[in-house]
């Protein structure tokens, strides 16, 4: 069998994604090479990765990696696949970081980090941030580990609740936590069904870690300070409430992403520029 006579069967991106990842091809190589044959080994290696395609597992954890910042991550069952809409609030971040701080050397504390992305990618980007990533789960932070082995990062990781214990102040917090409300009927059957439900659901309303992580936060932040948190469609507003509540002398901006939703809420110091 060639590699035109799987295509022809107008498969899906996922499926040439591991028709892909078996022959080692991208999916442009691919159409180049279609008259390639595939050997009976390759095409049975195929065969195994659809059928687990077609069972709704989600490509990513199929081949364990995926793809954050243009850079390849090990990712399984027991962290979130990284998302582009993760991708901008990492890129905003950088740039807010950038106008506000200049060169300074910072200290940044990445909370609920699961495979570590946002935390290796803001590293890749200025290795002279110091920082440190946190999250409850310790089989998610075994992924982190691998995730900075393979990409030589100098990150402290810890095993805790947000940023219980944590006495250390830091110029940078950054968050992606669980903000789909809890009897949400938006959310995918396939994401449902195999990532970790306790890096998606934030309670009620979606908020319930936006106040425990603003709560007690002065503990933590330098005088002059930046918060970036990822949000769910249409919190805005309210988060911004909470972050009144709590840091009522900081700048509120409320950022949306390419599709118009509330998806970005940046907190600055009082110091900070407007």
């Amino acid at each position: 069998m060639k590699i035109k006579d799987i295509l022809s069967k107008d498969i899906t991106s996922e499926q040439k994604l591991a028709l892909g990842q078996v022959l080692n091809l991208s999916i442009p190589e691919l159409i180049l090479n279609k008259e390639q044959e595939l050997t009976d080994k390759n095409y049975k290696k195929y065969k195994k990765i659809d059928k687990k395609l077609k069972k709704g597992l989600p490509i990513q954890y199929i081949l364990k990696k995926s793809y954050f910042y243009d850079a390849e991550y090990y990712v399984n069952k027991n962290v979130l696949i990284p998302r582009p809409e993760t991708e901008i609030l990492v890129e905003k971040t950088h740039n807010l970081i950038k106008k506000e701080f200049k060169n300074q050397k910072l200290n940044i504390l990445d909370i609920g980090t699961g495979s570590g992305v946002i935390a290796i990618a803001l590293y890749n980007l200025n290795n002279n941030y110091n920082i440190t990533a946190t999250d409850i789960s310790k089989t998610a932070l075994k992924v982190a580990k691998k995730n900075q082995k393979i990409h030589n990062t100098s990150i402290k990781f810890i095993n805790t609740d947000l940023y219980k214990g944590i006495n250390d102040k830091f110029d940078i917090i950054i968050s992606n936590p669980p903000y789909i409300k809890d009897n949400s009927n938006k959310v995918e059957k396939k994401v449902k069904e195999n990532e970790p439900l306790l890096a998606l659901y934030g309670g009620k309303e979606g908020l319930d870690y936006y106040e425990k992580i603003l709560k007690n936060i002065k503990t933590i932040l330098n005088k002059k300070h930046l918060i970036a948190f990822e949000i769910g469609e249409n919190q805005g507003e309210k988060i911004r409430k909470i972050v009144n509540n709590y840091l009522p002398n900081d700048k509120v901006l409320v950022e949306k992403d390419y599709n118009g939703f509330d998806r970005y809420v940046f907190i600055k110091g009082s110091k900070l520029d407007e």
